[in-house]
């Protein structure tokens, strides 16, 4: 008697899905008489539950602070971390990613330099070739890009850090 009335009592995962929504703690009561599984899971559920309860259960997460470097090295096996002194970086040069597409009698170049202001940009177009570059204080940015034949610049825009030129073949 005392088994079944165990079984027919509401568990915590039925009321939850009861709370959240209406009439559905009935359906999986339903499930779990018919279900060993689904019962055997929600059973473990609702222990898990009760036993966070019992002892108090923070959302909040535990944080532990420290660094540990891990080297392929034989000779250390950790070492901790030490800061070291900080040098100021060298200037990268970075390849922009540059579309190039034949329009017939028009070529497009797309090129994105993210960060550049426009009077920063170099364009030098010789024969077929196209130097493409731009420097701030960080970086700088360059990319030599081979036209498919010879080509005269027709017009040239840039916005957010995409520039886009149209160029028409000779």
């Amino acid at each position: 008697m005392k088994d079944e009335k165990n079984e027919d009592d509401e568990s915590i995962v039925e009321g939850v899905v009861d709370d959240v929504l209406p009439g559905m703690g009935k359906l999986v009561k339903r499930l779990r008489k018919n279900s060993p599984e689904l019962n055997r899971k929600i059973k473990e559920k609702d222990a898990e539950i009760k036993k966070r309860l019992e002892e108090g259960y923070s959302p909040e997460p535990k944080i532990q602070y420290g660094v540990r470097v891990r080297t392929l090295a034989p000779e250390r096996k950790e070492t901790a971390y030490k800061p070291q002194k900080m040098e100021k970086p060298e200037k990268k040069i970075i390849e922009p990613v540059v579309d190039l597409f034949d329009e017939g009698t028009t070529i497009r170049v797309i090129a994105e330099m993210p960060g550049i202001d426009e009077e920063k940009i170099a364009l030098d177009l010789q024969g077929s070739t196209l130097l493409i570059s731009a420097s701030d204080k960080r970086r700088t940015f360059q990319k030599e890009v081979s036209l498919p034949c010879e080509a005269r610049l027709e017009k040239q825009r840039f916005q957010n850090g995409v520039l886009e030129l149209t160029l028409e073949k000779t």
